[in-house]
């Protein structure tokens, strides 16, 4: 069953200060996502991997095709959703691990990485306990779960990151280059999640920079393929 379905999707920037000058980044990507599989995205630095992640989280609009994404039994075309629509679908279909933690002023880690849990209608003190499980098997140790992030590491505010995108019940994850601040000891603990995501039927699409990873937990490949190779 497929959990994510990207048909003829196409998406370019506007550079308002290069005079509105239109700047293609997609062209024509077509994807499925099926449940319990891992996909990663490949394809040349520039090409659009981590674009792609963030049009079909509803970040970017693009100018043509479909992003269906299943919610229960209907399949709902991101695309054509309202941004009250998108903000549902994000608590309780699609989680994503940017590069980057937005980090929230006096929020501590803890109550971070339960929110999505919160948000799915889990009670606090559910929702605080496998908070801080998660946090624990991507080796963050508890002395900073009730700190705020802000002066966290790079590697681990990413882990607090990872964290919350895995933490809930969400059908789909996206992870845009989830072990590229971290060592091998904690790079095995995120694909040990992903493996464990996999197992238990979510889907899981993700730009990697290690093949060794990739081997270890993708099921396929998909190449994004470059502007040049639609214009010959």
């Amino acid at each position: 069953m497929n959990i994510l379905e990207v048909e003829q999707l196409s998406k370019k920037f506007v550079l308002h200060l290069r005079g509105g000058l239109n700047l293609p980044i997609l062209r024509h990507i077509e994807l499925r996502v099926a449940a319990g599989e891992c996909i990663a995205l490949v394809g040349a630095s520039g090409s659009g991997k981590s674009s792609l992640l963030r049009t079909i989280y509803g970040n970017y609009r693009a100018e043509s095709g479909s992003i269906r994404l299943r919610n229960g039994q209907d399949m709902v075309d991101i695309l054509q959703s309202s941004p009250r629509e998108i903000i549902t679908l994000r608590r309780h279909v699609m989680a994503y691990a940017s590069q980057f933690l937005r980090v929230i002023p006096r929020v501590s880690t803890l109550e971070l990485v339960a929110q999505p849990l919160t948000d799915q209608g889990i009670d606090t003190q559910t929702a605080m306990k496998r908070a801080a499980e998660i946090l624990l098997e991507l080796n963050l140790p508890k002395h900073l779960h009730a700190l705020p992030p802000a002066t966290f590491s790079g590697g681990e505010q990413q882990r607090v990151n990872l964290a919350r995108a895995f933490v809930g019940q969400h059908p789909l994850i996206l992870l845009d280059e989830p072990t590229a601040s971290l060592d091998g000891h904690n790079a095995t603990a995120v694909k040990n999640r992903i493996l464990h995501a996999k197992k238990t039927g979510r889907a899981v699409l993700a730009v990697f920079h290690d093949p060794d990873l990739v081997a270890q937990v993708a099921d396929r490949q998909y190449s994004i393929p470059s502007l040049s190779e639609h214009a010959s």
